[in-house]
């Protein structure tokens, strides 16, 4: 009896190749637990540790490369439009995320040691808008959303808790009732390195996160931000403390922290 790893090679050659037969012909490939619905014209370079992986790619031009190291468990990629590019590099460890993008030339970007422990989801919409996730970065998880050709920047080594929203736009329209002119262009967010974003904070577009700060619990971040080492929190946030850096460690209240 012929075994699904031998029908996942078989099937995975033929849409590499793409004898006169098979060209134009959109396949579906269920062998152990993962799933494949990818349209010739696109170019995949998956080599992840992957138990569960969930792919669809329709149109052309997309190019999406998993890099060697890379861990995936549970994890759907669904690609539509033209020309998207996703690259995961190596260390990256995504468990239970959706990656949804749609338009046309959108990016996502995740360096090395990225990771998602407990799920999460990433929204690419329109032409042009780019999300990138700096190396060393862990996120437990967060819906992280780019629209309208703007760009999510989140720097290295950031942490961020769970149930957070961050996104470049609003998704519909506010228009001046007079004139019907738009009222809330979307715009892009920069969340700097060494970031540590609480519970249910809610980072909105044309914000800045300076580098070594804190977001509050359920702080809603509405504007940009200049200065190193501060807490915002509140609705909308504020600074509510400066000159401030943070660790991950749980240093004990009498005792001095000395960063190695």
């Amino acid at each position: 009896m012929m075994s699904f790893s031998w029908f996942r090679r078989v099937a995975r050659s033929l849409n590499h190749s793409r004898p006169w037969w098979w060209r134009g012909l959109v396949h579906t490939l269920k062998a152990d637990r993962w799933a494949w619905w990818v349209e010739p014209g696109n170019e995949v370079q998956l080599h992840p540790r992957a138990p569960w992986l969930d792919l669809t790619l329709r149109g052309q031009g997309h190019r999406v490369v998993v890099e060697p190291g890379a861990t995936l468990r549970g994890v759907v990629l669904d690609i539509v439009g033209d020309g998207h590019h996703v690259l995961i590099r190596r260390g990256c460890v995504l468990n239970q995320v959706y990656i949804r993008i749609r338009g046309r030339g959108n990016r996502l970007e995740m360096e090395e040691n990225v990771r998602f422990t407990r799920g999460g989801e990433i929204w690419l919409e329109d032409e042009g808008s780019r999300i990138r996730i700096g190396r060393g970065t862990t996120i437990v998880q967060a819906h992280l959303a780019a629209i309208e050709g703007t760009t999510l920047h989140i720097g290295e080594n950031c942490l961020f808790a769970y149930q957070i929203e961050v996104r470049t736009g609003d998704s519909h329209s506010i228009l001046e009732a007079a004139t019907g002119q738009r009222q809330n262009p979307s715009a892009d967010v920069v969340i700097s390195p060494r970031v540590w974003v609480g519970a249910r904070a809610l980072i909105l577009k044309g914000t800045r996160v300076p580098p070594d700060s804190v977001v509050a619990a359920a702080a809603v971040v509405t504007q940009a931000f200049d200065e190193p080492g501060v807490v915002l929190a509140g609705h909308p946030a504020r600074v509510v403390k400066r000159g401030i850096r943070w660790t991950p460690e749980r240093v004990p209240v009498d005792d001095e922290y000395t960063q190695n």
